[in-house]
C-alpha cells in the first residue's frame, strides 16, 4: 500500500523584516536569536551588513563549502564563541583552533569509528527501554515534558557508553546546570555581539557563571574518581587520560581533560535530545508518519529488541530524524572570523570580518527547498538526498570541523526514535507550543 502523507507546516521563527536597529535587536535576540536574522538570509546567496558591527551571512551551499573547506585555513573561531564558552568548555575540541584543535581531534577521532560504535547499540536500546518502562509506571492523565525525558535518556547513554558509567551519579546535577547555562546563553551572545566589556553585568551572567562552575566541578569529580579506580580501558575518558601530544609527548592537563570531557558530555547528549524532542513533536502532529515509523519497526524487528543489524533497514525512521534536524537543527548557526582578505561572488571580505553560516535559514532557504517550512521526510529518500549540494543539509556542520560524534548521534537518534514510537503513541495536546 502506498501512503501519501499530509504535509504539516510546523512552527517557524519569523525573521526580521530587515536589519534591526540596536534598540530592537537586543530584546529580539535575547528572546530568540533566530528572529533577529534578516529575512534576506532565506532568499539570497550572500547577505552583507555594512558599517560598525558589520557581518556577512553566507547562505549558498557552494559558498559555504568554499568558506568551511577551501578557505578553512583563512578563517578561525570567533572571539564571541570563546567568550560564551570560556568558563565551561575552556579550550577543548569544540572551541580551540590551530595545532591545539588538530591534536585533540586526532586523539578523539578513532573513538567514533562507525564499526566500533555498533558495539554500543545494546546500551542505547536498553536506555530507551528504561524510559518506556518509566512512562508505563508513571502513566497519569496529563502531559509529559518530553524534552526532559530525552535529556535524561541521552545522558544515560553518554554516561554508559562514552564514559563507561562514570558519570551516572552526577547526571542530575550536570543536566540541571547545563539547562541553566543554555537558558541564559542568549544574554552573553548579545553582549558579545555588542562588544560589551566582559565584566559588565547582565541578567544571564550570574546564572551562566554559576552553572559553568557546577559543570566543571562535576566533571572534575568524575575524572578524579576514574583516576582512583584506574584509567585503563577504551572509553573516551581512558583514551584522553592516556593521550599524548604528538609533538611534545606531554599528556593533557587536568584542565584540558575537563574541557574535552565536558564537551563530549554536554554536546553529546543535549543536541541529540533536542533532535529527538523535535522529531517526537513533529510525529505527534503528523500521525500518518508516526504510523509509518511504527509499521517499519514492526516489519523489521517484530517484537524483538532492536540491534545493530536493524539500523540500515530503518529507512523511514532515519528520514524522519533527518527532516526533524532540517527543520530544527540542534546547532542553528556556524560563525567564523576571516584572518585574511577573502572573495565570495562579487564581494570582498576584509580580515577580521564576522561571518555567519545560518544553518537554520539554509535548511529553509526558498531557493534550495520545495515548501521549505513543511515537514516532509520524503525529502530524504536516497534518490532525492543524492541530488542535494554537500552543504545544503548540514545539521552536524561541514568541513574538517564537522561534528566528531555525527555517526554516534545518528545511530542513537534513529534507534531511540524507533524504540519510542513502537512502544507508545505520541500526541500533541493542542495547547503547548514550542
Amino acid at each position: 500500500m502506498t501512503v501519501t502523507a499530509a504535509v504539516l507546516v510546523p512552527p517557524h521563527a519569523e525573521p526580521a523584516s530587515d536589519f534591526l536597529p540596536l534598540w530592537r535587536f537586543v530584546p529580539t535576540f535575547v528572546r530568540n536569536p533566530l528572529s533577529a536574522m534578516p529575512k534576506q538570509v532565506y532568499t539570497d546567496r550572500f547577505v552583507v551588513r555594512a558599517g560598525a558591527g558589520g557581518a556577512v551571512w553566507v547562505t549558498a551551499p557552494d559558498l559555504v563549502e568554499k568558506l568551511l573547506l577551501a578557505e578553512q585555513e583563512h578563517v578561525r573561531k570567533t572571539p564571541l564563541e570563546r567568550r560564551v564558552f570560556e568558563h565551561s568548555l575552556g579550550d577543548g575540541i569544540l572551541t580551540s583552533d590551530g595545532a591545539a584543535w588538530r591534536w585533540q581531534r586526532r586523539t578523539a577521532a578513532p573513538l567514533f569509528r562507525h564499526a566500533d560504535l555498533l558495539a554500543l547499540v545494546p546500551a542505547m536500546v536498553a536506555a530507551a527501554e528504561e524510559q518506556v518502562a518509566l512512562w508505563r509506571a508513571t502513566a497519569v492523565a496529563g502531559t509529559r515534558a518530553i524534552d526532559r525525558d530525552m535529556e535524561a535518556t541521552t545522558f544515560k547513554i553518554i554516561s554508559r557508553t562514552i564514559f563507561a558509567g562514570a558519570a551516572d551519579s552526577e547526571g542530575a546535577a550536570i543536566q540541571r546546570a547545563g539547562g541553566i547555562f543554555l537558558q541564559n546563553i542568549s544574554w552573553e551572545l548579545a553582549a558579545g555581539i555588542l562588544n560589551v566589556p566582559r565584566w559588565v553585568w547582565h541578567p544571564g551572567k550570574r546564572p551562566m557563571l554559576r552553572a559553568a562552575a557546577e559543570l566543571r566541578s562535576a566533571v572534575a569529580t568524575i575524572l578524579a574518581r576514574r583516576r582512583r579506580n584506574g584509567a585503563d580501558g577504551t572509553d573516551i575518558t581512558a583514551r584522553l587520560i592516556q593521550a599524548r601530544d604528538p609533538e611534545t609527548g606531554t599528556p593533557m592537563s587536568d584542565s584540558q581533560l575537563i574541557d574535552n570531557l565536558l564537551t563530549f558530555l554536554a554536546a553529546g547528549h543535549e543536541t541529540t535530545a533536542k533532535a529527538l524532542t523535535w522529531a517526537l513533536y513533529l510525529l505527534a502532529r503528523a500521525s500518518d508518519w508516526q504510523a509509518r515509523v511504527c509499521a517499519e519497526v514492526a516489519q523489521i524487528a517484530g517484537d524483538a529488541p532492536l540491534s545493530a543489524t536493524h539500523l540500515d533497514h530503518l529507512v523511514i525512521t532515519k528520514q524522519v530524524v533527518k527532516e526533524a534536524m532540517r527543520l530544527y537543527p540542534p546547532a542553528p548557526v556556524i560563525t567564523r572570523v576571516s584572518t585574511q582578505s577573502l572573495r565570495f561572488d562579487d564581494h570582498d571580505i576584509a580580515p577580521g570580518t564576522h561571518i555567519v553560516v545560518p544553518i537554520y535559514a539554509i535548511h529553509r532557504h526558498r531557493a534550495l527547498w520545495v515548501a521549505p517550512d513543511a515537514f516532509d521526510p520524503e525529502r530524504f529518500t536516497p534518490e532525492r538526498e543524492a541530488t542535494y549540494a554537500r552543504a545544503q543539509f548540514m545539521p552536524f556542520g561541514f568541513g574538517p570541523r564537522i561534528c566528531i560524534g555525527m555517526s554516534f548521534a545518528m545511530m542513537e537518534a534513529t534507534l531511540l526514535l524507533a524504540e519510542f514510537v513502537r512502544a507508545a503513541k505520541f500526541e500533541w495536546d493542542g495547547v503547548h507550543k514550542p
